[in-house]
C-alpha cells in the first residue's frame, strides 16, 4: 500500500470514528434519512435470497447489517472506522446475532484482501448503503474484486451518490450559493474529487455518473434495476420540509412512481443501483 493510499485510508478512519457515538441519534431524529434507508432496505429484500451469505461495505453502525441477520442472512461486514464497527458490534451483540455478523476493519479499495480469508465466489451478495463506495476515486479496482468475491449469478447493491441533485441545486441557488449548488459536478468520476465536510475532518469525495459505473462494471456485472434516492424528495438536510407532513407525503408518493423513470433514475440525492454477476 503507497503512503498516500495509507494516508487516506487514515483520514476516512478518523473522520468516521468523529461521528460514530452519535450516528444513531441523528438518524433516528432525521425522518427522511429513516425514509430513505427503508427505501433500501425493502430494495434489499427483493434482490439477496433468504439465508445468503452478504459482503458489506461501509457498514457504518451496523443497522443494515442487523437487518439482514433479522432476514435470516449472514454478514461480513466492513467499516474504515474502528469505532463505527465496535458500536455495531455491540449493537449485534445485544440485538442476539453475533453468530451471523462478522465484522471487520476495512474499506472497499481493500476487499480483494478477504479473497485469501473467504475464497473465491464465496459471496452470494454484496451491499453498499449511503455512499461508501464514493470514497473511492476509481471504481475498476472495486468491480474486478467484487467480481472475484462475488459468486456467479450473484447479486450486488449500490447505494451511491451522484453528481446532479436537484433540490441541493435549487437549494445552495435560493440561497445564491452557487459553488455549493454545483459541487457534486465539479467532484464528478474523472475528476480529482472535492472535500466533504464529515464530522470536523474533510475527506475525499468522487460523485459517479451512471456511464462510470456502467464503464467499471459492465464486463463482470450486468445492471437489472436502478432508481433515485431523494430526486423528489428532499435530501436529510433538508428535514425542516417534514413539518409540512401533507406536502412531505405527496413527494414520497410521487418518488416511489418516478424514480425509476429514465433520466430521473440517474439524479437525486442518491442512487440504488442492482447488478448480477454474469454467468460467464
Amino acid at each position: 500500500m503507497s503512503k498516500s493510499t495509507s494516508a487516506i485510508n487514515f483520514m476516512l478512519e478518523i473522520a468516521f470514528d468523529d461521528i460514530a457515538a452519535a450516528y444513531d441519534a441523528a438518524e433516528a431524529g432525521n425522518p427522511i434519512f429513516q425514509w430513505m434507508r427503508r427505501r433500501v432496505q425493502c430494495a434489499a429484500l427483493s434482490t439477496f435470497a433468504h439465508g445468503g451469505r452478504i459482503l458489506e461495505i461501509g457498514c457504518g453502525t451496523g443497522t443494515d447489517a442487523l437487518f439482514f441477520a433479522e432476514h435470516g442472512c449472514r454478514i461480513v461486514a466492513l467499516d474504515p472506522s474502528s469505532e463505527m464497527v465496535a458500536v455495531a458490534s455491540e449493537k449485534i451483540l445485544l440485538a442476539g446475532f453475533s453468530d451471523a455478523v462478522e465484522f471487520r476493519q476495512g474499506d472497499a479499495k481493500r476487499i480483494e484482501e478477504l479473497a485469501k480469508l473467504y475464497g473465491a465466489a464465496s459471496f452470494d451478495g454484496i451491499f453498499s448503503n449511503f455512499g461508501a463506495l464514493n470514497c473511492v476515486a476509481d471504481l475498476r479496482p472495486f468491480a474486478r474484486s467484487a467480481a472475484h468475491l462475488l459468486r456467479p449469478g450473484g447479486m450486488m447493491l449500490l447505494n451511491i451518490m451522484p453528481p446532479i441533485c436537484p433540490w441541493e441545486i435549487g437549494y445552495y441557488l435560493f440561497k445564491r450559493q452557487p459553488a455549493e449548488a454545483f459541487r457534486r459536478w465539479r467532484g464528478r468520476s474523472g475528476t480529482r474529487g472535492i472535500s466533504v465536510n464529515v464530522g470536523h475532518k474533510k475527506i475525499q469525495t468522487y460523485y459517479h455518473t451512471r456511464a462510470a459505473v456502467v464503464a467499471a462494471f459492465l464486463q463482470s456485472f450486468e445492471i437489472e434495476k436502478q432508481f433515485a434516492l431523494g430526486v423528489l424528495a428532499p435530501p436529510p438536510y433538508l428535514q425542516g420540509i417534514t413539518r409540512y407532513q401533507k406536502f412531505f407525503s405527496v413527494l414520497l408518493n410521487f418518488e416511489k412512481v418516478m424514480a425509476g423513470w429514465p433520466l430521473l433514475r440517474n439524479w437525486g440525492d442518491h442512487v440504488v443501483i442492482v447488478m448480477r454477476k454474469r454467468a460467464n
